[in-house]
């Protein structure tokens, strides 16, 4: 691999996402979303409603932002005269994955300075140490949580023919990832344990935890707020620990508890990103 060659592309990739239009919709809409919900409310005490709305909706920012990473070179043929200098096909994926996660990046914790200043302008409090430092981890599990559709949407964008086919695919995932996957899960595990969520037994609980695995909203919820799943309907048990944002416990004793599911959520972008560039290296152009 060409680390030059993956850094122009990278550079060239950022550029263009930073001017297109919708790069400035994203961050208005990332931003602005947080601070109303954060001011409505009541600030970091129901910072619950905040981390539901980004686990259940933020996904389509990571799926705008590499929906068309591929496929709008190749229908554009500068994916052809891309190929014919010396630059392979590894450097292509790899240089454009790393624009969007920088672009992404941006988005993200560029959001949380903004709303950490505006909370310091409203309140006139400097924020303590510890409480920056968990803002600061949930921008980190926010970013991966976000780049794992991103990533998916780059694979979508090499397998799909067309840019509306591809971001319809990534949509209908989405759709099934954050908003029919409780509803889904609940009847898995019905099947598989023979009871049903009104029993609410042990061995019903356990079912439906092991099938969340799947998920990767899953592991995002019990990072932050330490429930099952944030999707809607869907099947959310609060224990004792609620996550990075609980400030009982301390950071070096979440991440021994959370530790499975931090691995996971830091892997699967990385997984969608080897499963693109697979299908790329397969893919005849």
């Amino acid at each position: 691999m060409n680390k030059d060659s993956v850094l122009i592309l990278a550079q060239k990739e950022f550029s263009d996402k930073l001017y297109e239009p919708s790069f400035i919709i994203l961050f208005a809409i990332f931003t602005g979303t947080m601070f109303t919900y954060l001011q409505s409310r009541g600030g970091g005490d129901n910072f619950g409603y905040v981390v539901q709305v980004i686990a259940a909706f933020f996904p389509l920012i990571g799926i705008a932002l590499g929906y068309d990473g591929i496929i709008k070179e190749k229908n554009s043929k500068s994916l052809n005269v891309l190929l014919t200098h010396p630059v392979f096909r590894d450097n292509i994926i790899t240089g454009k994955f790393l624009g969007i996660s920088i672009v992404l990046a941006l988005v993200v914790f560029l959001s949380l300075m903004i709303i950490a200043a505006s909370d310091f302008l409203v309140s006139g409090k400097i924020a303590e140490f510890d409480s920056l430092l968990r803002l600061l981890i949930f921008g980190i599990f926010t970013f991966f949580y976000l780049l794992t559709f991103t990533a998916f949407g780059l694979f979508t964008s090499v397998w799909c023919k067309t840019e509306i086919e591809s971001l319809t695919f990534g949509v209908l995932v989405w759709i099934n990832m954050c908003f029919a996957l409780g509803p889904t899960i609940i009847m898995l595990a019905s099947f598989a344990s023979g009871q049903t969520l009104f029993d609410m037994t042990k061995e019903f609980a356990s079912t439906a935890s092991s099938f969340y695995n799947i998920s990767p909203i899953h592991h995002f919820a019990e990072v932050t707020i330490g429930v099952l799943d944030l999707s809607y309907g869907g099947f959310g048990v609060q224990p004792d620990v609620h996550g990075f944002l609980d400030t009982q416990y301390s950071i070096s004793y979440l991440i021994g508890y959370y530790w499975q599911n931090i691995i996971i959520l830091f892997i699967l972008p990385f997984l969608f990103l080897a499963a693109a560039y697979i299908s790329f290296l397969r893919d005849d152009i």
